[in-house]
Parts: C-alpha cells; structure tokens; sequence
C-alpha cells in the first residue's frame, strides 16, 4: 500500500511539471521592467522555383572521354599484298574492305569515267556466279558488299556477321580477283552511267562542282569528272575495262583491313587462304596533278537562262592529305565554314538571309585536292553573296581569330571524333586514311591531342599560308541575264560560259 501512495505522487509531480507554462526569458541588461516585446512574424513563403531557371546557364561540358585507337596488326604477304588486322569487340560484325591504290587519276583523258566503271562491274559476275547469285548468296549470309572509286583508290567492302566471314570471303574474293566483265553486264552499265550523266546537266549542284574542277586544275585528272562525261564515257570498250582492272588490281597495288569481331590468327589464315596464291602484277607508277597557276582572281558564269537561284563556288587547290598543317586547317576551315555556326554560315545565312546554308571545306586527296566555300543563293542577291564570301576568305588571315572562335572550333573537333570511328566499317576507313596517306600508325591515338594543341597562331598561319583571296576561281551558275551585270561591278573579270 505504501508502495502505490509513492507511485500515485511521483506521477502527480510528472503531470503538474509539464504542464508549468515556460519560465519568462532573462532579462538583458537596460530592458526595464515592462512586458516582453511579441517574437517577429515569420518571413513570407518563397516563391515557387521557377522550373526553367536552369535554362538561362548551359552546362559545363565534361572532360572528353578517354580514347584509344584499336592496335592495328599489319602483315605482308608473299605477293606484295598488305594484310591491316584491327580486332575489336563492340558487335559480332566484321568489315572486310580491299583498297586498289589507283582512281581516276589513272583515267585517261579521252576515257574519263574508266575507274569508277571498272568498279561498279567487278561484283556484276564474279567466278562461277552471276551478279544474281552474288546477290542471293550474300543476302542469305546477311551480307552486304559494296564498291567504288575516288580519285586515289577503288574499293570493294564487305560487312558480315563474324559468323559468316569464311563463307563472306569466298565471294568477296571472287569479286576482287575474278571478276567476268561479261559483254552483256558491260553494255548495260556503260549505259545506265550514260544515263546518270544525261540527268546531272539539270542539276546544277554538279554543274557548277564539275566547273570548279575544270577551272582549277584545267586538263589534269583532277580536272575531269570522276565518274567521266558524255563526252567520255562512250569511248570507253570492254577492252578498256579488262586492261585497267589488270594493269591496277593486282595484290601488289592492294591493301585488305580486316576489322570487327574477329581473331587476329583467324583473320590472317583466311587472307594468305583466299589471296595467298594471288598472282604479283607489274608495279604501278605514280601520277602527278599539278593546278595550273592562278594569277589573279576571276568569275566563270554558267548560264542557266531558267534559273531562279545561283550555285556558288569559290576557291583553289589546296594541300595532299598527309599535309604537317592538317589539323590546324581543320580547325580554320571549322571557324570559315566547317560548321553550322561558322562564319560564312552566320554571314549569308543568319546576319543577311542570302542562303539557307554556306560551308566550305578542304578535299583531302593524295595530292593537292580543291579549297571549296560554296552556297546556294538567289538571283538578287548573287554577287553580294560572292563578296561577302571573297570578304571572310580576306578576313581569315588578317589575325581576327577570337578565343572564343579557336575553343568552340576544337571542342567540336574534338568531340565528334569519337563518333566517326564507332562501326568496325567507320573504323576500316580510318585504317585506309592511315596505309593510302602513309600516315604514322600512331596517328589517330594522337588525334585530339593534335586538335587540342592548334593555337590561334597556327590558325592565322595556315590561313596565310593555304587560303588566298587574291586569287581565287569563282564559279557560279545562274541566270546570267539577271546576275551578270551585278557580277562585274565586283571589278573582277567575268568570263560566260554554256552547259555543256
């Protein structure tokens, strides 16, 4: 009973202590004696976050992601042919492409068209199959196989499951080293080709291309169209083809990239397999393409009478590709016209809205390939559209190169770098950069650090050195009754031309 009195007045004392109101604050010192002043209000609710704020400040991008080019295996066989080996593990795909170290410039004259011909016929009957069944045969492997030739080089290139790659190579083979050049298959692409040609005189896109060239490098090679004109083209025999296939395709003037999900072991038992017993041809001599001089600036107008626009072209020859200055020229011709916030572009297009686009670019090839700016833009504004153009080429060497121009232009080099080099297809034709421009075999791991070393001094160099504004082939096909007269107040000499 004494037990539970204690509890009961223990719990009583807990009870009448929580419920004693606070104890007033201490008083400080001068306050007096009267009542205590009422605590703050409290301060206004913040607005709501405004859900686009982050809008107003782009990110900081982050540092590129680190990048090694695959290590490339290279091999010789016995017949001279080159055997490039790049392993890599992103798909179970493999590319298997053949470079014929000889284009068009090995065309002659009166047979301009002959490589690129020669090309397209070698997979149109191959060894015992005709195109049909290298078509069929292909398509059941999931294959595809394609051909072609620029300039410097002719090539059939091969995807394929990694799966299917003896299979694969067995008509790819075929293609390369027994191809039928069959009357019949002859005939038929000769004319389709004839055909292409007929439709490019009403494209003036080609026109004026085909001009600049023409206008550039005069009678050389690099002055006739690649895939060849009406003029040419039907000079071209049968005979013609065989002849170039067998003075060029030969494993001595070849190199083969194998790329993908492949064994480097395996990959070098199926070259020496399928191309071991390939038979050494005679060696193949260079050719040399020199531009003729430029001594002073002037105007070719192709008149097109319908025309409601003018295809513009505007430039020289340039550098070869294997070129000291090529990544500062990347990063000039990035801030002249390589991009879509370029100067040319933020010129014709943004500033004055002349065109819906302006670029340029330089033509990489083996030996000095063309400098290009070129837009599309109206009748009416025709020769300020030239100008303006001839104005950023002058601007360019002149040092008004900003910081903010030299790191955007590097940033975006920098970055899509990466991205050309994804497929084991994209990653074959890096490869074939490398061997066609005898380039270092470190080169591409080295690529970003080449870009990001560009100084703006480089720029203004390379622009003084490779861009020259005093003497540039202008081409511009158009309606000559509306554009020409504005043409010549450039004070540049005006010389009018037909299609032909």
């Amino acid at each position: 009973m004494k037990r539970l009195t204690l509890l009961l007045l223990a719990l009583t004392l807990a009870i009448a202590c929580a419920t004693q109101p606070p104890l007033p604050a201490e008083r400080g010192e001068g306050q007096g004696e009267g009542p205590l002043a009422p605590p703050p209000p409290p301060p206004p609710p913040l607005p709501p976050p405004d859900p686009d704020a982050f809008r107003a400040t782009a990110p900081a991008p982050a540092p590129p992601r680190a990048y090694k080019f695959p290590d490339v295996q290279r091999i010789t066989l016995d017949n001279g042919l080159r055997v490039l080996i790049a392993p890599t593990a992103t798909a179970p795909l493999v590319t298997v492409r053949a470079v014929v170290r000889s284009g068009a410039v090995y065309d002659p004259a009166d047979d301009a068209g002959l490589a690129a011909l020669t090309a397209q016929l070698v997979d149109e009957g191959a060894g015992k199959r005709t195109a049909i069944q290298i078509a069929e045969e292909l398509g059941n492997l999931g294959a595809s196989l394609n051909t072609g030739a620029t300039f410097d080089s002719s090539f059939v290139a091969l995807d394929v499951l990694g799966s299917e790659l003896p299979k694969g190579l067995e008509i790819f083979a075929d293609v390369i080293r027994r191809p039928r050049f069959d009357e019949k298959d002859f005939e038929r692409e000769k004319k389709d080709r004839l055909t292409e040609l007929l439709q490019q005189k009403d494209q003036p896109v080609i026109i004026a291309g085909n001009e600049f060239a023409r206008r550039v490098y005069g009678e050389t090679a690099y002055g006739r169209p690649q895939a060849g004109s009406a003029k040419t083209v039907p000079n071209i025999t049968r005979k013609d083809v065989r002849d170039f296939y067998a003075r060029n395709w030969v494993p001595n003037n070849t190199f083969l990239i194998i790329t993908g999900s492949v064994d480097a072991a395996a990959a070098r038992e199926l070259a020496q397999r399928y191309f071991g017993d390939w038979k050494r041809g005679k060696d193949v001599p260079d050719v040399n393409v020199v531009a003729p001089a430029v001594e002073r600036s002037q105007i070719y107008l192709v008149d097109r009478p319908a025309a409601v626009q003018s295809e513009i072209r505007v430039g020289h020859a340039g550098v070869p590709r294997a070129t000291d200055d090529y990544f500062a020229l990347l990063t000039m011709n990035s801030i002249l016209g390589g991009q879509f916030t370029s100067r040319l572009n933020l010129n014709l297009r943004e500033k004055h809205g002349y065109t819906y686009g302006a670029r340029s670019a330089f033509t990489f090839r083996r030996q000095a390939g063309p400098f290009t700016a070129q837009a599309a833009v109206r009748n009416a504004v025709t020769s300020e559209s030239v100008r303006e153009t001839m104005n950023e080429l002058q601007r360019l060497g002149s040092g008004d190169i900003t910081d903010e121009e030299l790191k955007f232009a590097k940033d975006y080099l920098m970055g899509v770098f990466p991205n050309t080099v994804q497929t084991a297809s994209e990653l074959a034709q890096r490869i074939q950069e490398l061997e066609l421009y005898e380039l270092p075999e470190d080169y591409f791991d080295h690529y970003r650090e080449r870009i990001a070393a560009v100084t703006k001094e480089d720029v203004v160099r390379v622009a003084r050195e490779h861009v020259n504004p005093d003497k540039l082939v202008i081409v511009v096909v158009g309606k000559a009754a509306e554009v020409r007269e504005p043409l010549e107040k450039l004070s540049l000499p005006v010389t009018v031309t037909q299609v032909e």
